[in-house]
């Protein structure tokens, strides 16, 4: 067979493999179709790689094994192959689309996309508004966030048309915002109407910042395959109020542990920020704290008098925070978590009393939520190894 007619089959034949599962084809796949050497294909493909019409791995190890229908006996060889695998371009890939039935099919975007040669592994950049459609429904999708990112998947509950799974990462902006990537593998398996939604908030240009090491760390355990910790802020709040929680045998302190709606801000906005400010402020405010709890603690392990739980100038009796600051007080730990709840508290207010701007800004709310989550968590764990050290529990 001629140089060019061997080369036409390796381009005629990957095509066709490329379009049914999105990835490369071994020369050993092609010389047993077209009746020439693995050697032979093999040098083919460097050929046409010369002319820039693919790219190849080159010299990759791999086992053939053919199974005769006739004697279907599975064996694995005892010796590996030397052989190519052979991608073709873009260009190409691209041609045959538009020139094929395909495009009449109506695949959703980011399958075109993949039959047009994205790489499945290929990372595509979003606005962080994205994943407000998942954070907005916790009955239909389970949510793994992190600062790095992490992992969304619709639950069984959640419509047909909303299928996903999709491991998002976190990639910082060079104005301090946050872009959301995901790979094409995921992209494409989601259903037509999620890709849809993705589509739409897909950036077509945009600078990052160098030094991002949230987002090193999604690299390094996406595509190196490294056990690396994601910093999980929100989390390590409701960590650190199941830990005070557990110090106490039959009451909880913190009597609201759970909240579906706790979340970072996914719009950059000030409403957004005030959204889950007062979220946070379910969790840890005076709705949640356990007065009762706090006022016996006071009367028993420090003597309080009833006289004490009075305000001196109001006469009215101590609010739940003013209790808590007192137990801090006795404790020597003034101020060290009910501050962090005040000012949580404030902003929760202005999102309950005060008209918002939705308009985006400059200032990066995601970033000034996880500073106040960061500061309560370590302000709670000074608290709770205070009530260790006082055997308070």
């Amino acid at each position: 067979m001629r140089k060019e007619d061997i080369q036409k089959k390796i381009l005629d034949l990957s095509i066709a493999q490329w379009n049914q599962s999105f990835g490369g084809t071994s020369a050993l796949d092609i010389c047993d179709k077209i009746s020439v050497s693995n050697e032979e294909v093999m040098l083919e493909m460097e050929s046409l790689c010369k002319d820039k019409k693919g790219t190849i791995n080159a010299n990759v190890e791999l086992y053939a094994i053919r199974i005769d229908p006739e004697n279907p006996k599975f064996e694995i060889p005892k010796e590996s192959t030397t052989t190519h695998v052979f991608f073709p371009n873009k260009e190409l890939l691209e041609d045959h689309f538009y020139g094929s039935k395909l495009v009449r099919e109506g695949f959703p975007e980011y399958k075109n996309r993949l039959h047009c040669g994205a790489h499945q592994l290929e990372l595509v950049m979003f606005s962080e508004e994205v994943l407000s459609r998942y954070f907005d429904h916790p009955e239909w999708y389970e949510i793994d966030d992190s600062l790095s990112g992490g992992h969304i998947w619709a639950k069984s509950e959640a419509p047909e048309n909303r299928y996903l799974y999709v491991r998002h990462g976190k990639r910082k902006i060079d104005n301090g915002q946050a872009a959301v990537t995901a790979i094409f593998k995921d992209l494409y398996a989601m259903s037509p109407e999620e890709q849809r939604h993705w589509h739409a908030y897909e950036l077509n240009e945009a600078r990052f910042d160098s030094n991002d090491p949230n987002f090193a760390r999604f690299v390094a355990r996406t595509y190196d395959g490294a056990w690396v910790d994601f910093s999980k802020p929100l989390q390590e709040v409701l960590n650190r109020i199941t830990e005070i929680n557990q110090l106490f045998s039959e009451e909880l302190l913190f009597r609201k542990y759970q909240n579906d709606h706790f979340r970072p801000p996914v719009e950059n906005t000030r409403k957004s920020y005030y959204d889950s400010c007062s979220e946070l402020y379910k969790l840890i405010g005076p709705d949640s704290l356990n007065q009762k709890l706090i006022k016996n603690i006071l009367k028993k392990e420090f003597s309080v008098a009833d006289g004490e739980l009075i305000h001196k100038e109001s006469k009215r009796p101590l609010s739940t925070i003013q209790l808590l600051e007192l137990l801090e007080e006795k404790m020597g730990i003034d101020g060290v978590v009910s501050s962090q709840i005040r000012l949580i508290g404030k902003d929760r207010m202005e999102a309950d009393h005060k008209i918002t701007s939705s308009t985006v800004e400059e200032h990066n709310f995601t970033e000034e939520f996880i500073f106040l989550c960061q500061n309560f968590s370590c302000a709670a764990n000074q608290f709770k190894h205070k009530l260790q050290q006082h055997a308070l529990t």
